[in-house]
């Protein structure tokens, strides 16, 4: 979309505004050549942006201000150096190449239009793209399969997640540390991909060891309770020894 739009923009500029001596320009198909410069530019940053995405990927999803400057000029750059080969090869019938008329057409046209042609760029680039905001490295993210089931939170302020026929039982704590419960559909193993973190301590059950206060009764009727609130869940023996242990490592 913003590449559509860049191209359109463009190519009023040079049809109707008619920059840099283009009044001048007398050819037969005069606004057809001229509207290349514009669709240059379009497939440019449709294509520019691809390479974006790699480098957005490579730096580990993150896009600072930095890589936003360096994209812009890279692209101005880019895009300058194929609207040079067009200007000298189509419409202008094959003028000869020379280092001379290159730095002249990006040192004189291309960084002209920068001031005419960035700020638009930016802009939408801003207003029409997703910006992601990266997780707090301590938040955790749970998804259910229904639609808007989605549950952020600090690590430390999930409990215990419980399951319910196809459903689970999401009990965490909020901001003022009272213990709140969610229902999602959702099956306990593709929580347990969600958030690798959490222990199972029952087959119903998983638990998260940083939040557990203290264990209960012995490995025939073991219960859990936690630091905040009042809940408990149980403890199954299958589980027991694997949890103690996980509590004590956590501890030191």
């Amino acid at each position: 979309m913003v590449g559509l739009i860049l191209c359109i923009y463009l190519c009023f500029i040079v049809i109707v505004l008619e920059p840099f001596d283009t009044s001048q320009f007398e050819v037969k198909y005069k606004t057809l050549l001229l509207s290349g410069y514009g669709i240059l530019v379009g497939v440019v940053f449709v294509v520019h942006g691809r390479l974006e995405n790699l480098v957005y990927l490579k730096a580990g999803k993150v896009w600072s201000i930095k890589y936003e400057v360096i994209s812009t000029l890279l692209f101005c750059f880019f895009s300058g150096t194929v609207l040079y080969f067009y200007n000298r090869t189509i419409v202008n019938n094959f003028l000869p190449y020379t280092l001379a008329t290159y730095w002249r057409f990006l040192s004189v046209t291309v960084v002209c239009m920068m001031p005419v042609f960035v700020p638009p760029m930016i802009y939408l680039r801003q207003k029409l793209g997703e910006r992601i905001i990266p997780p707090k490295e301590n938040s955790i993210v749970l998804i259910g399969e229904n639609k808007n089931e989605v549950l952020s939170m600090d690590k430390e302020e999930l409990l215990f997640i419980k399951a319910v026929e196809n459903y689970v039982e999401i009990c965490f704590t909020d901001e003022h540390q009272k213990v709140i419960s969610r229902t999602f559909r959702q099956t306990l193993s593709n929580v347990c991909e969600q958030l690798p973190f959490l222990e199972k301590c029952h087959r119903s059950y998983l638990v998260n060891i940083g939040t557990i206060k203290e264990i209960t009764g012995n490995s025939q009727a073991a219960k859990i309770l936690f630091v905040v609130g009042e809940k408990e869940i149980p403890l199954s023996k299958t589980y027991y020894k694997e949890v103690k242990n996980r509590i004590i490592n956590y501890q030191l």
